[in-house]
């Protein structure tokens, strides 16, 4: 895969995409540096609940942080629970026997109101945390997810991650970074990946 370097615009929506590891993890990285520069950042999670991954506590701990120079964070779980909730603690897949639930669709659409609300306050970076993935399965309908994504403006910075995302974002898209998995060592290891 080659880089396209362009000339500078004005960052306004980043996609972290793909199969492999890193996409939430890089968003962690953004949101410290955003933080510790003043900036006031909300991450909404699509699909983890703050007791089943490993940064729950320190999420807790920063969007506690009030100090001169330090930003706000918030953080969401909407409650779409995939992980450890399937057979012996599997990954629950969409497609699986109980697939889309009713409350799946209630929590998403409740995430995309702490977006919604993210974006009217102006904060500079709004996470939406597996977005793509929850309305590219059809849990949420495109058709509510993408005006709230049009209704992003300055100063924000409106991060999305996901395996794959519409051809319509891609064009809207001023970063666009993916991980791409190689190999993997079999399970998701508690304090590492999860």
């Amino acid at each position: 895969m080659t880089s396209v370097v362009q000339s500078p615009v004005k960052e306004t929506i980043r996609l972290y995409l793909g199969t492999g590891c890193g996409k939430t993890t890089a968003t962690f990285g953004l949101a410290l540096r955003a933080l510790s520069t003043g900036k006031n950042v909300t991450l909404v999670f699509f699909d983890k609940l703050e007791q089943n991954t490993s940064e729950g506590r320190a999420l807790a701990v920063l969007s506690e942080v009030k100090q001169p120079g330090f930003g706000r964070l918030e953080v969401h779980y909407t409650g779409i629970n995939r992980l450890g909730a399937g057979p012996n603690g599997s990954f629950r897949f969409y497609s699986s026997p109980n697939g889309i639930l009713e409350e799946d669709k209630q929590q998403a659409n409740q995430g995309l109101e702490y977006i919604k609300a993210a974006l009217n306050r102006g904060d500079e970076i709004v996470i939406a945390d597996e977005m793509l993935d929850v309305a590219r399965v059809g849990v949420l309908d495109w058709r509510d997810v993408k005006p709230v994504i049009e209704g992003r403006k300055d100063p924000t910075l409106l991060v999305l991650t996901g395996r794959k995302a519409p051809d319509w974002l891609m064009n809207d898209a001023t970063t666009i970074s993916t991980t791409v998995q190689l190999k993997h060592h079999g399970r998701a290891l508690e304090g590492i990946d999860c």
